[in-house]
């Protein structure tokens, strides 16, 4: 116990909107982590739907949740207030309707005093999660597909050296990881939630601006993933599937793209262009152009469609 308290505190923090159907799986999953030195901030953005009673009943039953309501304002509203209140040297963003393994955040801590990274990054898995209460475990077990075929189910305590699927580990400095931006890790750059930050790189320092989620802007983590980077001086990433990411039919991921969708998606590519052209990052700005490009493409083909 007292090696565990001597670890550093990780301030995890989780927008909550309208996900009473899933925020308890999401905290479940938190609560099981084997690194315990933490505090899970439930920002409730305005829930109609019992959500925020779901947190308050959470932080009754732990002293390591705290639950914060406010108004509506939105996903980046939400983890800028969770980030003003967190206490933690190191921060993590959790969506509420996903889950992690158990090892999520011992993992990722791990990788970034190994590398002495500011970010520590995962791979992660996509699907619907089933299950609730102790469920969630052993379905996120079973989606991993790091396992131990001889034993026929996970190693104890998750030791991925004993797994028979090839872990790569990479680190990379602030400088090499832009520089690469969009090629071989493009998955995992982009998103704010499969990651652990030291939280000092989130805040600024004498050589570097605070990063915070633009207010009122859709596609917040296309806009902000790199700034973050190049706040960073190395960034460690592991592809063991850490974070399991829910698709669900009402998520913001899965709505129908309106005219204004477009528009916004479309301008937050354009200024990640920006940045890259301006820091002279050529290779990294020529994989965004042609990703640009094939978007307005399937946009173009998109609206044609819904023409006719």
């Amino acid at each position: 116990m007292m090696k565990e308290c001597s670890k550093p505190l990780v301030s995890i923090i989780v927008p909550v909107y309208q996900v009473k159907d899933y925020v308890g799986e999401c905290v479940e999953s938190l609560l099981r982590q084997i690194y315990t030195n933490l505090e899970i901030l439930l920002v409730d953005d305005g829930s109609t739907d019992g959500s925020g009673e779901i947190c308050d009943e959470y932080a009754r039953r732990d002293n390591r949740i705290r639950v914060i309501h406010h108004e509506n304002q939105g996903l980046s509203a939400a983890r800028n207030a969770g980030l003003d209140r967190a206490m933690g040297e190191y921060v993590a963003f959790v969506d509420s309707d996903d889950a992690v393994l158990p090892v999520f955040i011992e993992t990722l801590y791990d990788l970034a005093e190994r590398y002495q990274a500011d970010i520590a990054v995962c791979a992660y898995g996509r699907g619907e999660i089933k299950g609730t209460g102790t469920q969630i475990e052993n379905d996120i077990r079973v989606a991993n597909p790091f396992r131990d075929k001889k034993a026929g189910g996970t190693v104890d305590r998750y030791d991925y050296s004993k797994y028979d699927g090839s872990v790569t580990e990479v680190c990379m400095t602030s400088s090499q990881m832009l520089r690469q931006w969009h090629g071989r890790y493009k998955k995992w750059e982009t998103v704010a939630w499969n990651k652990l930050y030291r939280k000092r790189i989130l805040d600024g320092t004498d050589d570097s601006d605070a990063i915070r989620f633009p207010i009122g802007r859709r596609h917040e983590d296309v806009l902000t993933s790199h700034l973050i980077v190049a706040n960073a001086g190395r960034i460690a990433l592991t592809t063991q599937k850490l974070y399991m990411y829910r698709t669900r039919e009402d998520s913001i991921t899965t709505q129908v793209m309106t005219a204004e969708h477009r528009k916004q998606n479309l301008l937050a590519q354009r200024e990640r262009m920006a940045f890259f052209r301006k820091r002279r990052y050529w290779r990294a700005y020529l994989n965004l152009l042609i990703g640009y490009v094939l978007h307005v493409g399937w946009f173009w083909w998109k609206r044609e469609k819904e023409r006719k």
